[in-house]
């Protein structure tokens, strides 16, 4: 795996390379504690030699920097223009993109703002298509009136068992995957200055009284590109009963669901993932 620092206008984001292969994939995580490597080694591991495979730090995650006051009505202008700056940097004139809950919003941003360049995208598990959060009116009061998300992280960051918890309450959906591994991962990450901070900005960011930020289905019928949807069977963040309608509303999209799976699908169906790549570059080919 090769590993980049490219300078942005907004700080400086690491980029991860595998593969030379013709089909370019581009891969943007989630948030809270997540990373590149944290969400997509096992999907990356999947991919055959006819792929080059990039995925990124999002700015204030894993090895790229953690600009102050990443967080408001800027929010996700300020990551589709980084992500930019990235890609014209790497040379990608057309890729396929994909984003995971928080990159999935990203992801579909940036497939609005430059839809010349994305092939195909596929949004997984994705923020953006919810009209509001579950409990909406309460988990926006404790998102912008409290500092609860920090003090969340901070325990799990104290107790092994609090992360083993995380994934298996809202992450993972099959028990049995939820291995010592994965519980060091996510718990290592949850020790990363910043996690909580940045988990909280994209809250903040995210949502207001009256419903989530952004909400894109209004404009999705805007995508001509391949869409694909992904979404955990038993996802409790965004729930399959929010990607209803979609493919009534996308001119050339579907939705896929991963049967068994919370919140954390490629991360727990990794294989079968990419195995929605692989059609999805079939059918650019032909």
């Amino acid at each position: 795996m090769k590993q980049q620092i490219i300078n942005t206008t907004y700080g400086n984001v690491c980029v991860y390379k595998k593969g030379t292969g013709a089909q370019p994939v581009f891969l943007i995580h989630g948030g809270g504690c997540d990373n590149a490597m944290l969400s997509w080694t096992e999907v990356i591991e999947e991919f055959t030699e006819e792929y080059t495979v990039y995925a990124l730090d999002l700015l204030g995650y894993g090895k790229s920097d953690k600009p102050d006051g990443l967080c408001g009505s800027h929010f996700y202008d300020t990551h589709i223009n980084a992500v930019r700056e990235v890609i014209e940097t790497l040379g990608l004139d057309k890729f396929i993109l994909a984003g995971l809950s928080m990159g999935g919003a990203i992801s579909i941003g940036y497939a609005l703002k430059y839809p010349e360049t994305v092939q195909a995208l596929v949004p997984v598990d994705s923020w953006g298509i919810s009209r509001k959060m579950p409990f909406h009116s309460l988990c926006n009061w404790y998102i912008h009136k409290t500092n609860f998300t920090i003090t969340q992280y901070n325990w799990m960051a104290k107790s092994r068992w609090l992360a083993k918890w995380a994934i298996s309450y809202s992450l993972i959906g099959d028990k049995s995957r939820i291995t010592d591994e994965i519980i060091d991962e996510v718990w290592r990450a949850c020790k990363e200055d910043g996690s909580g901070r940045s988990m909280l900005d994209y809250q903040r960011s995210s949502c207001n009284k009256d419903g989530a930020i952004p909400y894109y289905k209004d404009v999705l019928h805007q995508l001509t590109m391949p869409v694909v949807f992904v979404n955990g069977e038993k996802d409790p963040l965004v729930p399959i009963k929010d990607l209803e309608g979609l493919e009534d509303i996308l001119p050339n999209g579907k939705v896929v669901i991963l049967k068994g799976c919370k919140h954390w699908a490629v991360k727990e169906q990794p294989k079968e993932f990419v195995n929605v790549i692989h059609g999805i570059s079939e059918d650019i080919r032909q």
